[in-house]
């Protein structure tokens, strides 16, 4: 018989703008790397056993302390990745937070070349599906972003009518846990 995984899913900490590169480049402010500091002393994440990121850098970057306090390496796996949102950085910001808005009413819809909420959360979905038939009574520890999270978390509970109040109540370092597709503890408590 198997035996279920404990899988954490921790948002990433707080992301420098820098709208001079892709957004997949940017990295931590300062607040953010003493977000991710704090993250590595929590105890939540002790005894973890795989540690796994998204191919963003500020995924990775929050990550790294962990990984250095426990001797881990950093699996990055592309398919953790924030919905696909090509040449965002060059969005105003009423564009951007428009978009996110837009793709939370309609999952289906898509503009400047995003990807579809549907889409990123089958992805995403998958991956987690993926991950949790890998391995056998693990601790997981993925890094991943607000709003692949949201719809994660929201398709669990059973909230996807309320994915904008979930994704505005998500903070940067926010953490939730799944045990046996059942959220243990959901990321906007």
């Amino acid at each position: 018989m198997k035996v279920n995984n404990e899988i954490i899913f921790v948002r990433h900490a707080k992301t420098k703008l820098d709208k001079s590169i892709p957004i997949e480049n940017w990295i931590l402010t300062a607040d953010g790397e003493k977000c991710a500091k704090e993250l590595a002393k929590n105890e939540m994440f002790d005894n973890a056993d795989i540690l796994i990121s998204s191919e963003e850098e500020k995924a990775f970057l929050t990550l790294e302390p962990l990984a250095k306090r426990l001797g881990k390496k950093i699996i990055k796996i592309k398919e953790f990745g924030e919905i696909s949102r090509p040449g965002s950085e060059k969005l105003t910001s009423d564009e951007y937070e428009g978009m996110k808005i837009r793709i939370f009413q309609d999952m289906d819809f898509t503009a400047f070349g995003w990807e579809t909420a549907n889409h990123a959360l089958n992805r995403f979905t998958d991956a987690v599906n993926s991950i949790d038939k890998k391995y056998e009574g693990k601790k997981i520890v993925i890094c991943t972003h607000g709003t692949v999270m949201t719809l994660y978390f929201a398709k669990l509970a059973g909230k996807l009518d309320k994915l904008f109040e979930r994704w505005d109540a998500l903070d940067f370092g926010n953490y939730g846990m799944v045990e046996n597709g059942r959220i243990v503890k959901d990321i906007v408590d």
